[in-house]
């Protein structure tokens, strides 16, 4: 099973970064924002669906056809991707400027320079929209994570119940992504947009300290909307930054912010569940919490 999910990781890396890339240039020009909003949606989607319908597909064919069956739509929502990517390109709004980035790929494939890599890994802004992900990742791990159980097992909330105010996170991102989508494509200052959500996630966090049943509902309802915004901005403006200089590029830059956030996150469970056993679930929101904020901060002195 470990070696499993460890693979399904792998074919996760490769999703992002050009369903970004491939979504934005498919709706043309300015559409960063929506395109992301839209996948963010989607995932949300099948979250929700993976929670409660295949609860009822595992109690009805047994939980290792329920694993078949997603594998199999797995393999028939690949086979349509292809089939209708390759009939869709005609009627892309931005033909034009996909046609001349491809010829650029195309030109400098077998070409790829170490020093333009660099150029891409190493650039200041990438690195701080990556850090900003991350903070928002901390917040949305914490919270998507550890809801259920501690509703359960803290506040003694039925475990149906529970569940149920655990899915609310992904509601909020489900219904707010493409309203953020939009937000970003008309406001000037996108750098502010991802501040506002970085430091009302991290305050949304901070409410479920309280100990109660309805601060906790109030919190995960915050918290999913503005990580709808949080996780927006930063995959949008990772794609612009490198779609002046270096279009090539593009995918890489989205993967990599992508890359930052996942990785500089997954030891954010095993603090949080310590603390939480050792000192209680107060200090462990209350952490949660503080390091979305300071992982946020120093967007503020980088010009996007």
């Amino acid at each position: 099973m470990m070696i499993l999910r460890f693979v399904v990781g792998i074919g996760m890396a490769f999703f992002f970064g050009p369903s970004v890339i491939l979504i934005s240039d498919f709706l043309g020009k300015r559409s960063e924002g929506l395109g992301v909003a839209l996948l963010n949606s989607a995932q949300a989607l099948g979250a929700i669906i993976g929670i409660f319908g295949w609860v009822l597909i595992a109690q009805i064919v047994g939980w290792r056809i329920s694993l078949v069956i997603s594998g199999i739509l797995g393999i028939v929502s690949g086979l349509f991707l292809v089939f209708t990517l390759a009939r869709g390109e005609d009627n892309m709004k931005d033909k034009g400027r996909r046609q001349q980035q491809q010829q650029q790929s195309q030109s400098s494939y077998g070409h790829i320079k170490l020093s333009d890599l660099r150029q891409t890994l190493l650039n200041r802004s990438l690195i701080i929209l990556g850090l900003a992900l991350l903070g928002i990742q901390i917040g949305w791990n914490v919270i998507s994570t550890f809801t259920v159980f501690y509703l359960k097992d803290h506040l003694h909330i039925d475990p149906t119940i529970a569940g149920f105010v655990g899915s609310l996170p992904l509601v909020s991102i489900l219904v707010f992504s493409p309203i953020f989508g939009e937000i970003y494509t008309k406001v000037k200052d996108s750098k502010n947009l991802l501040l506002l959500c970085g430091v009302a996630l991290s305050i949304s966090i901070s409410i479920i300290a309280l100990n109660t049943f309805y601060a906790a509902i109030i919190s995960v309802i915050l918290a999913g909307f503005f990580a709808a915004g949080g996780f927006i901005v930063p995959y949008a403006k990772a794609k612009k930054i490198n779609e002046k200089y270096q279009p090539m590029y593009q995918t890489l830059a989205v993967s990599f912010v992508n890359g930052v956030s996942l990785f500089g996150a997954f030891w954010v469970p095993l603090l949080f569940s310590t603390i939480a056993k050792h000192s209680g679930y107060s200090i462990a929101w209350i952490l949660g919490s503080l390091l979305t904020l300071v992982l946020i901060l120093p967007i503020v002195r980088q010009k996007l």
